[in-house]
């Protein structure tokens, strides 16, 4: 949220933080309202001034081209040329002086023009950054005093901070409940514009509109006023400096108004066209079910009779504290309004503007609490403004439909109980003068005897002890309890003042959880293995999980329990986050889109988390391992053309994860009966120890044509639970043979739907304690070898730990070797 040091100034004197903008900024970040950004206004226009054309000539060496002498306040006329037609002589003009940088990083220099020197440059608005387009330089008015610097005088001399308002702080969402704030650390009294209006006797609201609230549980208070004969138009420039300093667009007179009064005050407002109420009647009821309404913009909304919504006689015009309607929304035309006060449910407004994706200021600001003790008086605010640049009559009387008046229950609490909480001696007059500043009602008791009183019936206090009932303000309803008022306490006095103390451990610490070390283990062997870590939402876009990952069944084949229902959030933060994830394949594909289309074409990501879903024990999680995988160097498995090259380089980090958690039994199963994400013939579960506990795959080609994707994909995912089995495991030391290893190399001619594991599978068995590793080194496809079928070859380690292998016994291996795999596979040595 966006504050004006100016504008804040209409409610407490705070112009001499003008040039100490950042001590401001500390203040209010040390008292827990963070200041995000500060942005000096004055600095865009430094060596920015007012000036005076006291002669203008034509350029001697361009037509088009003016030669002016310009006063600038210094007593000596700058000499300046200018390319614009719309200046003569005797103009008050804004002049960028030498050293001036304008928007766009434009820096003003002393410069020749056709060989006339040039001291400055005489601004147009759009220059000056304050309209998109503009014709001719910017004509001030004659009064306007030379020298004088132009952020001074257009009102632009202005510091804009820039805070992030935690969620229980909604009463610092405007600048009255920022100079609450200020009054109360800094000890200034707050000023308290007075809104006043000429009302009109001849114009009576109750006549002229109706008004039913049938729902006072969604809208405890609504309020409204006529207004009649207003002319809709231009905002005065004083008006719209103000709501487009802190980032709002100007609309006209009477929008600008509203949002001028939601900005000042923080109670949002709406007005109506009279005309267009039907029946001349307000409703306050919810929606009926699979209504239409169009907002301000044009988006058509299906309604579900949840929604709260302002209602004429014969359609919603409004949802209530989230957007105006099309139908009736103030436009050129516009000659009576009916202003619109009221307060709305929190949990309403919440769960209406998250249902339809709507993120409106009003919304932001009902949704997390305003004041309804505020409403009267900013109403007639609006009223007071709206007649003073839209003229119009004013009705005496108004709308105050308030059946049940909010109330604040008093808070018990004690000096005594302040400091036990805070860890220091707290002062019983300033913990009072604290409580008083924050707008709190103090009532002093001395207690006769034992006495329990607290909200929360959690606190005894003792015969001798004095105890404050505290009844804070309405516009704080964080403050429901004596801890409240502790931090509050804690909060202006300084975090700074809390002393330091060590906790006493009177036990030993626990041992971490074995299944947090093992995936923390995991973790970092990804890590080591190339792999990015990842970290994504447990929450999901159901619609997204669905078409990614299809039919889950097939899922269940590679050992992954899915649900086929994912788990429905009852309150999602949006349309996109409506489900809990059922796998977390979803989101590593998004993120490895996302990496792809900012021209990231090669990575590797990992992410551990857990899966949803229901179980017969109610809900459960389930812990897993994601990996995606796109593009990839040249190399072994690189040929032209070829995308499945990262299919194998994922699975080689795979195996380099399983070898280092000392698994050695891990099977790469052809992967029948694949899901829709996954290529049909580039795919394997992951089979270990009598079980499948995940798989991996290429992406199928449909996806990437789908996503226009130029670099292969892989991903996979696994069971951690099931990985965890056996784990940690014991390393088993053999001695080092002090005898020379040999290398001997093989190749057979297999069918290509073979498995080169399963040809490595028998001659392991074969050479038995002697191999000490054998891997793949050469693929051949061609030549004189029949069309469906390749050469694999083999590279073997032999060592023995007694004696120096000879070459007859090698050869008697190799033999063995041969006859065995040629005799069981039915493949031929080549």
């Amino acid at each position: 949220m966006k504050i004006s040091l100016q504008w804040l100034n209409d409610h407490i004197d705070v112009l001499d933080y003008a040039s100490r903008s950042s001590e401001m900024a500390d203040l209010l970040t040390s008292v827990g309202l963070e200041v995000e950004a500060v942005e000096d206004k004055t600095l865009q226009f430094k060596n920015v001034v007012v000036g005076h054309i006291v002669k203008l000539d034509r350029h001697p060496n361009a037509d088009r081209l003016t030669v002016c002498q310009v006063d600038t306040g210094d007593g000596q006329p700058r000499q300046i040329v200018c390319g614009a037609k719309n200046h003569k002589a005797g103009d008050k003009v804004v002049v960028a002086l030498p050293g001036a940088v304008l928007p766009g990083d434009f820096e003003i220099k002393k410069s020749k023009i056709r060989d006339v020197e040039s001291l400055g440059m005489l601004a147009s608005e759009s220059e000056l950054g304050l309209k998109k387009e503009s014709e001719g330089i910017l004509i001030l008015p004659a009064e306007a005093p030379v020298g004088t610097s132009f952020a001074e005088y257009g009102g632009l001399n202005d510091v804009i901070f820039e805070l992030k308002i935690t969620p229980n702080r909604a009463d610092c969402l405007s600048h009255l409940g920022l100079a609450r704030e200020l009054s109360c650390l800094l000890g200034r009294p707050l000023k308290s514009p007075v809104a006043k209006f000429k009302s009109s006797s001849s114009v009576v609201t109750r006549k002229a509109v109706g008004l039913e609230v049938r729902d006072t549980k969604l809208c405890p208070r609504y309020s409204g006023r006529l207004i009649k004969a207003i002319k809709v138009g231009p905002s005065p420039s004083w008006l719209k400096t103000r709501v487009e300093s802190v980032g709002l667009n100007s609309i006209n007179n009477v929008v600008d108004v509203t949002n001028f009064v939601m900005m000042d005050v923080g109670q949002p407002l709406h007005a109506f066209d009279l005309a267009h109420l039907k029946g001349s009647k307000v409703i306050v009821d919810r929606a009926t079910v699979g209504e239409k309404f169009k907002t301000l913009d044009g988006t058509e909304l299906t309604l579900t009779g949840d929604e709260l919504t302002i209602r004429d006689q014969e359609r919603a015009v409004c949802l209530a504290g989230v957007v105006g309607g099309l139908n009736s929304g103030v436009t050129e035309g516009t000659q009576d309004l009916f202003i619109e006060s009221a307060h709305f449910a929190m949990d309403s407004v919440r769960r209406t503007a998250r249902r339809h994706g709507l993120q409106t200021d009003s919304a932001y600001r009902f949704s997390r609490g305003t004041d309804p003790s505020g409403v009267i008086g900013a109403l007639d605010r609006a009223c007071a403004l709206i007649q003073q640049v839209a003229g119009g009559e004013v009705a005496a009387d108004h709308w105050d439909e308030y059946p049940a008046p909010a109330s604040r229950k008093p808070i018990a609490i004690s000096a005594a109980y302040v400091s036990q909480r805070l860890g220091y001696s707290v002062d019983e007059a300033e913990m009072v003068s604290v409580f008083q500043r924050l707008g709190c009602k103090v009532v002093r008791t001395a207690v006769g005897g034992s006495m329990e009183f607290n909200l929360k019936g959690s606190e005894v206090y003792g015969a001798d002890e004095i105890v404050y009932h505290v009844t804070p303000p309405e516009f704080r309803m964080d403050l429901e309890q004596d801890v409240d008022l502790v931090e509050e306490f804690g909060r202006l006095k300084g975090y700074d003042k809390i002393p330091e103390t060590l906790p006493v451990f009177s036990y030993a610490p626990l041992s971490y959880d074995k299944g947090f070390v093992f995936e923390q283990r995991v973790a970092e062997l990804a890590r080591s293995a190339g792999l990015s870590q990842a970290v994504n939402y447990g929450f999901t876009a159901s619609k997204f999980q669905s078409e990614v990952l299809g039919a889950v069944e097939a899922y269940r084949g590679a050992g992954l329990d899915m649900d086929s229902h994912a788990v429905a959030l009852k309150n999602p933060l949006s349309e996109d986050l409506d489900v809990m994830r059922v796998s977390l394949l979803p989101g590593l594909l998004r993120n490895c889109l996302h990496n792809i289309r900012h021209g990231n074409n090669e990575g590797r990501l990992f992410e551990e988390g857990f899966a949803f879903r229901r179980g017969p024990e109610g809900y459960q999680q389930d812990a897993r391992l994601g990996f995606i995988a796109w593009g990839s160097h040249a190399g072994l498995w690189q040929k032209a053309g070829d995308e499945s090259a990262v299919f194998f380089d994922l699975k080689a980090r795979l195996q380099y994860i399983f070898d280092k958690l000392l698994i050695s039994q891990v099977q790469w199963t052809p992967w029948n009966n694949t899901p829709q994400l996954v290529h049909p013939s580039q795919a394997a579960t992951i089979f270990i120890e009598g079980r499948n506990i995940g798989f991996i795959g290429a992406l199928h080609p449909s996806w990437a044509m789908k996503e226009k994707l130029r670099v292969g994909v892989a991903l996979g995912e696994i069971d951690l639970k099931a990985l965890m089995r056996g784990q940690p495991r014991s390393v088993k030391f053999k001695p080092v043979s002090k005898f020379p290893a040999v290398e001997r190399d093989i190749a057979f001619v297999v069918p290509k739907e073979m498995r080169a594991q399963d040809v490595a599978a028998e001659i392991k068995r074969t050479a038995g304690a002697l191999l000490q590793s054998i891997e793949v080194f050469d693929v051949f496809q061609g030549g004189n070898l029949p069309a469906d079928h390749q050469s694999v070859a083999y590279r073997m380690i032999y060592q023995d730990l007694q004696e120096t292998l000879t070459e007859e016994r090698l050869s008697q291996l190799q033999s063995q070797i041969v006859a065995n795999v040629e005799k069981k596979l039915s493949v031929k040595v080549r």
